[in-house]
């Protein structure tokens, strides 16, 4: 059994879900759920067993759903490039929205009230907790649902959620302040529970996050691949596709599926990757070293003791990852400049043949007359390193 844990981050939970459908379709089995701010409120509809229709949520989310603003006009807003030009515009149009006292955020109460069904939470065999902080008491405030008064649930997840710009108010006579302000992946409180086995969902907003030290092999931080954009943008279109970021996310880590941008079956035969580069001819060898600008020598020795070491160093990679590592780095650096779609699960094979036939750097004789300088330098240049990656991708993965 598994404990999940969600970070707090606004707009940016929309990710929490794609991971959720992963781990269900996975069938990995939660019985603890714990969240801040959106991590809490994603986390009472996980626990309710409401996938469905948090995603139908996320899908159409929108400003005016959170807070009581026209849509047009913030999306107006925060399109302006913020340079001092605007800002007093900016300024003028913020203070049109919030009045003296802050965002109201009647919307976002109204979304509690129709979504969070406490009474189906209650029943649910997962364990939920939240993190707020009672600005009232001046004490941050960890607690499970056994503990949260009934009829009470909805409150406790809009003090967990509740952000200084927010028109302040009183909730049950006291003040609260959104908990990713003290602790906004609050893993903790699972481990206190017992939980051994733990899958924290990161967002990698800003708020504080506790040093992670997980215990047991089977725990796992599952991040995302790519910005999900600002905390702030509530936006069904941007939401569906960090939902589906999630999902690959989420696949990424519990099937151990290689890549960083791209999804890829590991392979069981390691001596894969060793005869892929086995069968690079002496042409291709010769290529690669005169793009890296190494001395002549043995070319098939060379390879393995001149060139692939070179190529770590300029990726930083550590030498201890394999051969496959590298060639899996080097074909979705080749896949995305061909812009092969990422969200699918490929094999290598398959996503070479999608990028085999395809060239993307320019033939060295059309190289310009700045190029050439540089070429006589026996160093790479740091602002040419892209180029060199794509061009050592584009002579391995060639027919």
């Amino acid at each position: 059994m598994y404990g999940l844990v969600l970070e707090g981050g606004g707009a940016k939970g929309s990710y929490h879900i794609g991971v959720y459908k992963a781990l269900m379709e996975e069938g990995i089995e939660i019985s603890g759920v714990v969240g801040t701010s959106i991590g809490a409120l994603n986390g009472a509809m996980i626990v309710q067993g409401d996938y469905d229709r948090c995603y139908e949520l996320w899908s159409k989310i929108s400003y005016s759903m959170v807070i009581d603003v026209d849509d047009k006009e913030i999306e107006k807003l925060m399109e302006l490039r913020p340079i001092r030009e605007n800002f007093p515009f900016i300024k003028e149009k913020i203070k049109s929205f919030i009045g003296d006292k802050g965002f109201d955020i009647t919307p976002l109460k109204a979304l509690l009230d129709e979504y969070i069904d406490e009474e189906r939470i209650r029943k649910s065999k997962m364990e939920f907790g939240i993190v707020t902080i009672n600005l009232s008491e001046f004490k941050p405030l960890y607690i499970f649902l056994e503990d949260i008064p009934k009829g009470e649930l909805s409150h406790y997840l809009l003090a967990s959620a509740y952000l200084p710009f927010f028109k302040s108010e009183r909730i049950k006579g006291k003040r609260y302040l959104d908990g990713g302000f003290y602790d906004n992946l609050p893993y903790r409180m699972l481990l206190k529970k017992g939980y051994k086995d733990l899958i924290l969902v990161r967002t990698h907003a800003k708020g504080i996050t506790r040093r992670i030290r997980l215990p047991g092999k089977t725990s796992m931080v599952i991040s995302p691949s790519e910005y999900l954009g600002r905390a702030v943008e509530y936006d069904g279109i941007r939401a569906k596709s960090n939902i589906e970021m999630g999902y690959y996310d989420g696949l990424r880590a519990l099937r151990g599926l290689k890549g960083d941008r791209y999804y890829i079956e590991p392979r069981e035969d390691e001596e894969f990757y060793l005869d892929l580069l086995l069968e690079l001819g002496e042409e291709k060898i010769g290529q690669m070293r005169d793009i890296l600008k190494l001395h002549e020598g043995y070319h098939r020795r060379s390879l393995f003791e001149d060139i692939l070491p070179k190529l770590y160093s300029m990726l930083s990679m550590d030498k201890s990852r394999d051969y496959g590592d590298l060639l899996v780095y080097l074909l979705e650096r080749k896949a995305e400049k061909c812009n092969i779609d990422r969200y699918r699960i490929y094999s290598f094979e398959e996503l070479l043949d999608l990028v085999e036939g395809q060239r993307i750097v320019k033939d060295r004789e059309e190289i310009s007359r700045f190029d050439r300088i540089i070429e006589k330098v026996d160093i790479i240049p740091i602002f040419g390193k892209e180029d060199i990656i794509l061009e050592i991708a584009d002579i391995i993965f060639s027919k």
